[in-house]
């Protein structure tokens, strides 16, 4: 316990924005006089995709080519996504590091990788016990679908299937007293929640939380819309869907409309790039 302590505080401290943006000086140094093809063929990569994550470009990989990278040049994971702690020349099999068909293997999307990368290298060794039910324990993966909700004017409501699985720490879900299994992450589109939401930041949803809260914000389908909204009650039982910003007016929804309103869920938590 002590030990899985020491890797919770590593996490929240461990990870600087300028570490995370020179990982492609990073993959640049490993690679060395070795030639993109055949760097590339070594961790299933093809150049292009390759030539994406290094100078002057700053795209990032996926967690399962974070690992294969990591686990070609022997470096540690932590080192590898952020600059921090020792590059390490151990082989990444020594580290704490989920099966290969863990789904936190599969589209892990970049921002959350830390704290994963964190918590692998930092808790017990792999002997001790099963890497996936480790992780499991610590993590929650929520899933992420690449729908927009409008903090704008209205964005079509799509159905889609499940993009990358975001990673958030169970402590964090039980303390907010939600369910894991009714989670979902979808993305903002639009400037009329601002400041408090902004265009492209990715919000975390209580799909259990469908009954109406003044002053909550919710996500909503309004016909075909899907809306980010406070939402106000009226004492008439018709609803106000409120923007932050207030450049943008009120949507009222009269009691005769209510059924062409469904409330996906409350948006509990929004994360935003820098």
């Amino acid at each position: 316990m002590e030990k899985h302590s020491q890797a919770e505080k590593n996490t929240s401290s461990a990870f600087d924005k300028e570490g995370i943006a020179q990982f492609s000086v990073r993959l640049k140094e490993l690679i060395g006089d070795e030639s993109i093809r055949s760097f590339g063929e070594k961790v299933g990569i093809t150049d292009s995709g390759l030539r994406k994550y290094l100078p002057p470009n700053s795209s990032k990989p996926t967690f399962d080519k974070l690992v294969a990278i990591a686990d070609y040049k022997g470096v540690r994971l932590e080192w590898l996504a952020t600059g921090q702690g020792p590059k390490s020349t151990e082989p990444c099999t020594d580290h704490f590091i989920p099966k290969k068909d863990s789904p936190i293997y599969k589209n892990l999307k970049w921002d959350n990788m830390f704290s994963v990368c964190a918590y692998c290298n930092d808790a017990a060794a792999p002997d001790e016990r099963d890497a996936n039910e480790a992780i499991n324990e610590e993590f929650v993966l929520v899933p992420g679908y690449q729908i927009h909700v409008s903090a704008g004017h209205g964005t079509s409501a799509i159905d889609a299937p499940v993009k990358r699985y975001l990673a958030f720490r169970r402590k964090y879900i039980q303390h907010r007293k939600l369910d894991p299994n009714k989670l979902a992450v979808i993305f903002a589109k639009g400037d009329s929640m601002e400041p408090t939401i902004k265009d492209s930041d990715s919000l975390l949803i209580d799909l259990n939380a469908q009954k109406p809260l003044d002053g909550k914000i919710f996500v909503v389908r309004l016909g075909d819309e899907l809306y980010a909204k406070r939402i106000q009650k009226s004492f008439d039982g018709s609803l106000r869907l409120i923007s932050d910003n207030k450049d943008y007016s009120p949507i009222e929804v009269p009691t005769h409309q209510l059924e062409q309103l469904c409330i996906i869920g409350r948006v509990v938590q929004r994360s935003t790039d820098l």
